[in-house]
């Protein structure tokens, strides 16, 4: 993952520390296997792994915090829509996307971001042994590596695939390979006609390529601040050729 909201990542990061530390009547050993992007959102809730392995070019870290919202003004202007409304306290509308920000708004905003960064850096610091927060910040600030750099910066603990962190799974649970089996959801219906659709009917995305493809891969990667003002997602998109 590239990561999303700051609000998801921390209710799936609170799941992850109640199974690990905080439930000490049931705690469960707990292993995370990143492929080719696990960053920012996708750190944030791999952090708190006792083991955490990822591929060499694993695209990792990006330990950032992103807000914002766009500004539709202009846009209704052009077109000649005109809105009006009521607002109960001075910056009640601050999220609505009806005008630019002043030095105030400017400033409540960049306060929730150092909130929310902050609170980044404790939960990558206490899953991390090696790190504290200084140590977090050096690597963080929307930074990210390689996963065979972030073995040398202690954010990855193993190199490997899926299968090598199933094993070292299986190790900590104590149990050899005829011992148990794998299996993979979602599970894809069969019968649907090249796999198009799914078990409730809905179809896949198509996929552009060329021009219409970039196009669509910018719509698709940006940040969701409908739910969630505040984003724990790469800003940016790495493509490798």
């Amino acid at each position: 993952s590239g990561g999303g909201s700051a609000l998801s990542s921390d209710l799936m990061w609170r799941e992850i520390y109640n199974t690990t530390i905080s439930d000490t009547q049931n705690v469960k050993p707990f292993i995370a296997s990143m492929s080719d992007v696990a960053a920012s959102g996708g750190y944030y809730i791999a952090c708190q792994a006792d083991t955490i392995v990822a591929a060499p070019a694993t695209v990792t870290g990006s330990i950032g915090v992103i807000a914002g919202r766009p500004n539709f003004s202009g846009l209704k202007e052009k077109v000649g829509i005109k809105t009006d409304g009521f607002k109960f306290g001075k910056h009640a509308d601050l999220y609505s996307g009806s005008d630019l920000w002043d030095a105030e708004e400017r400033k409540i905003l960049r306060d929730g971001i150092e909130y929310v960064y902050g609170k980044f850096l404790n939960r990558v610091a206490s899953g991390r042994e090696a790190l504290d927060s200084l140590a977090v910040h050096e690597v963080g600030v929307g930074k990210v590596w390689t996963g065979k750099r972030a073995i040398d910066l202690n954010l990855v603990d193993v190199l490997g695939s899926l299968k090598d962190a199933v094993k070292i799974a299986a190790e900590a649970a104590g149990l050899d390979e005829d011992e148990y089996a794998i299996e993979e959801y979602p599970k894809r219906s069969k019968n649907s006609m090249f796999n198009l659709g799914n078990e409730n009917g809905s179809l896949t995305t198509f996929r552009f390529s060329g021009n219409l493809g970039e196009i669509q891969e910018t719509i698709l990667s940006s940040p969701d601040f409908e739910n969630d003002q505040f984003q724990m997602v790469m800003p940016y998109r790495i493509i490798i050729k």
